[in-house]
């Protein structure tokens, strides 16, 4: 009688519940966006007012309930009408920025050349020495903490020349590091150059040689590390900018940032900068892969570390073959791509420039000697990966293609997505070569914003200073063009990128090579459906289209109607990310 009395009683419980909720409310709730504009970046339907979504995928598009009837006829749905009076663009894509430098750098004192606007708060731009040294005496002063000081944003042709002698002299006692404002130096006191164990000549000397770093990339009366030899100040900086609290705080920072900027799908364009490929990896996983953080991460390691970490170019494909193989998380993932740095930083003038050079007759520096990057290169393009390159002079470009055209001869890949990163400097005649070897660019258009100015007197010149970050000729020839922000050397902030590249106005008001403008359309495509392109997903995001990812910005203006200078200022409610909506000012969930 039990065994009877159960099976009764559990079937007439299924039949409640049934009563109670249908077959088609078991499923994934079905869910109509209703927007007053639906930006779709899809030239086949360009426009929008409604888009069904369900499993954070999306189910179809369309302008009225009455085109949607397909997929709503006979089922239980809902409309979100929340954004009846906004404008939905696909999710920005920000295809290259690196989470762990900015979560470095993001906490440390600012005095940059340039306003910063911080989920952490404002910092005004400091554009003269006696007024950065100024302020560097005021946050000093003003910090309590024991640990080395650390400070990001000078530059030379505003902040004048800065050493370890003057350095003592601001404060001789805590260890002070000056974080340049491309990233790739610092300048140490005394008391830093002790605390990294360089205190002495013959220490310093002997890391660099131990490490076989090219000397010319340090100086040890100056406190500097430049370059190659900066991996020596980030191993001794360590326990200091790896710590959790500093780490976690910059973690925050870089959320709130996205979130509020729009964007839903980031690049980390060299998994691996500080601490190694796999401890890299987990952090940006404990921060990424959570419910309450709407941004998907690609991960694209630093190809040449490491190499040399496992031993060969050959060893690296294999350990990466592997990781794709084994990696569980949709949210943050690798797909087969690897970075390469070829010259140096452009922040710093040291591109690799054609003559004539630079104006002062200094020469650039290379990351990675032509050579060596072609070596390292062919493996991981004989071995299917795509490729994305670091380079920002004509010189190193022109480095750069010679190593692309010899592959393709070698093993013509059709489809090889092969990118340059940055794109500082470059002649017309070699923006039509990149055309012709089927290359893409993801460019730095910030370059223009910062310093357009100030290098058409120090180093360049008008002419060259005035075209550096060439977009317009690369739209005029067809050329797939992504915008990236390379945080922290913009803010991860797509539509002030895109607000540079189609006015080309500097931080001074003045317009900087207005022929190399992009148009409102590209631009746009370079931050949605170009960006995912660039880094192998445009079947998943880039645009508002059936079988995609549920991912919008979710904007109070349309682009298309603002004037194009207002383009920056357009206000942004948050996003949605797989189909979940994310307000700007949104908490994060405590970790």
């Amino acid at each position: 009688m039990k065994s009877a009395s159960f099976t009764f009683t559990f079937a007439s419980t299924v039949l409640g519940f049934l009563l109670l909720y249908p077959l088609s409310s078991l499923a994934a709730e079905r869910t109509v966006f209703e927007a007053r504009k639906i930006v779709t970046m899809d030239p086949s339907m360009p426009e929008a007012r409604f888009v069904v979504v369900e499993t954070g995928r999306i189910l179809s598009v369309g302008n009225s309930l009455l085109e949607l009837e397909t997929w709503l006829d006979g089922v239980d749905y809902s409309i979100d009408s929340q954004f009846r009076d906004k404008v939905l663009l696909p999710g920005l894509i920000d295809p290259h920025l690196h989470p762990m430098m900015a979560a470095v750098l993001l906490p440390t004192a600012f005095i940059t050349p340039e306003d910063w606007s911080l989920p952490s708060g404002e910092a005004l731009g400091v554009r003269s020495p006696e007024a950065y040294r100024q302020r560097l005496r005021e946050l000093i002063a003003g910090d309590q903490s024991t640990d080395p000081f650390i400070t990001w944003g000078y530059h030379q042709l505003w902040h004048g020349e800065l050493d370890r002698k003057l350095l003592d002299e601001i404060e001789p006692n805590r260890a002070v590091v000056i974080w340049h404002r491309s990233f790739h130096e610092i300048i140490l006191n005394t008391a830093a150059m002790r605390f990294l164990q360089l205190g002495s000549e013959a220490e310093f000397t002997e890391r660099l040689s131990a490490s076989g770093i090219d000397p010319s990339h340090a100086n040890y009366a100056a406190g500097l590390l430049s370059e190659t030899a900066l991996g020596i100040g980030l191993a001794g900086l360590r326990p200091v900018i790896l710590a959790p609290d500093h780490l976690n705080a910059g973690m925050e920072i870089i959320q709130q940032m996205l979130r509020a900027n729009g964007v839903t799908t980031i690049a980390d364009m060299a998994t691996g900068l500080f601490a190694g490929f796999n401890t890299e990896a987990a952090l940006i996983r404990q921060t990424f892969d959570r419910e309450d953080s709407p941004v998907r991460v690609v991960m694209v390691p630093n190809a040449k570390p490491l190499a040399g970490q496992l031993g060969s170019a050959e060893a690296a494909v294999e350990f990466l073959n592997e990781m794709q193989l084994s990696q569980t998380s949709e949210k943050v993932f690798l797909n087969n791509r690897v970075k390469f740095l070829a010259d140096g930083a452009f922040f710093s003038q040291y591109m690799r420039m054609n003559p004539p050079g630079y104006s002062d007759g200094h020469e650039g520096k290379w990351l990675t000697e032509p050579d060596e990057l072609e070596s390292l290169t062919r493996v991981f393009w004989n071995a299917g990966f795509h490729i994305h390159t670091h380079v920002n002079g004509d010189e190193g470009l022109d480095a750069v293609l010679n190593v692309l055209e010899k592959l393709q001869i070698e093993k013509p890949l059709p489809d090889h997505r092969f990118t340059l990163e940055h794109f500082g400097y470059s002649t017309t005649a070699q923006a039509r070569r990149v055309q012709a070897l089927g290359a893409l660019v993801s460019a730095q258009p910030n370059y223009i914003y910062v310093l357009s100015d100030n290098y058409a007197t120090n180093g360049l010149g008008y002419d060259r200073a005035s075209q550096i970050v060439r977009l317009g000729t690369l739209e005029r020839q067809g050329t797939v063009v992504a915008l990236h922000s390379d945080l922290t050397m913009a803010p991860a902030d797509p539509l002030f990128l895109a607000w540079i590249a189609t006015n080309r106005v500097t931080m001074e008001g003045n317009v900087m090579g207005a022929n190399e403008r992009l148009s409102v359309d590209k631009a746009l495509r370079a931050i949605t459906i170009d960006a995912a392109f660039v880094i192998g997903l445009e079947e998943e995001i880039g645009s508002i289209s059936a079988g995609k990812k549920a991912d919008f910005a979710v904007l109070e203006q349309d682009p298309y109607e603002v004037d194009v200078m207002d383009l920056r200022n357009i206000p942004i409610w948050g996003v949605v990310f797989e189909g979940e909506a994310f307000a700007a000012n949104d908490q994060l969930i405590e970790q």
